[in-house]
Parts: structure tokens; sequence; C-alpha cells
């Protein structure tokens, strides 16, 4: 062969290389932004859900606007709104994006769900709350409930 074969033949295979490298991050990147917008896709019906069982009369077993609100007690709230929204008894969910933690802050009127995603993101740090199981990607979005506020919720994302 020729140098200039040789050389050819080498070009094509860098380039092939790069090329194949570029669509594996491609689609890396993809895949955790759509996890992610699944994340918040599914957030963002909890808080729809969580809003439906403040707005609801208590004869209702609804949060009567405030009394009892989400709960005098994390037992009570895990009870009713957590069985509202579709979590478990635990205040735990999982579906096919992610997992989902219910948090409840006694005495005040602020509902919190920390989920993280299925697919591994680009960061992999954690900062403070509960440690996902490994198995887990390191997406994580948090959805806050404030009934009273004007939007009456907000989801972070986190990485």
């Amino acid at each position: 062969m020729g140098t200039q074969q040789v050389l050819l033949i080498v070009l094509s295979v860098i380039i092939i290389g790069i090329a194949v490298a570029v669509g594996i991050t491609m689609f890396g990147t993809q895949s955790s932004s759509s996890n992610r917008e699944a994340l918040k896709a599914d957030l963002m019906s909890f808080a729809a859900q969580a809003i439906a069982f403040w707005k609801t009369p208590a004869g209702m077993a609804g949060g009567g606007n405030g009394n009892p609100g989400f709960g005098a007690n994390i037992t009570e709230a895990r009870r009713t709104v957590c069985r509202w929204i579709g979590l478990g008894q635990d205040g735990k969910f999982e579906n096919e994006n992610g997992l989902y933690f219910y948090y409840y802050y006694h005495g005040s009127d602020i509902f919190i769900i920390r989920s993280w995603g299925n697919v591994k993101g680009q960061n992999p740090s954690y900062s403070h709350w509960v440690t996902p199981p490994d198995r887990r990607g390191n997406i994580s979005c948090v959805l806050t409930v404030v009934p009273n506020s004007n939007p009456p919720f907000s989801i972070i994302t986190e990485n």
C-alpha cells in the first residue's frame, strides 16, 4: 500500500472513532434530559393532586383549605395526603421514571416530594437528604407545594 492510502485509512479510523464517541455522549445527555423531564411531569401531577387535596373539604377527607391542611403529624399526613396522591403508606412511590419520597415538616403546611431518576446524569454529586439506592441515577428534582403562595408549587431540578 502506498503512504497516501495508509494515511487515509488512519484518518478514517480517527474520524469514525470521534463520531462514535460524540454519538454515545449525545445519547447519554438525551437520556438523562428525557428522564429529568419525565420526573418533572410526574411531580407536576403530584402537585396538582396535592392542591386538589388541599382544596377538598375536610368532610370529604381532604385538606379543608388548611384545616387540617396536609396533616397535624407525620402519621396523619402519610395516611391522608399520600393515599390521596397515590404514594404508598410509607411515603414512597416508584415508577419507570424514578423513585419518589414524601417529606413532611411538622407544624407546617409545606408538602415536599423528592425524586431520583433511573438514568445516570452527568453530575454524580449528592448534597443532602436521603441517599438514593445504588441502582438509581443522579438526576433529582424536588417538588415543594405551599398552597397559599403564588404560584402554589415549585419544582427544582438539582442536577
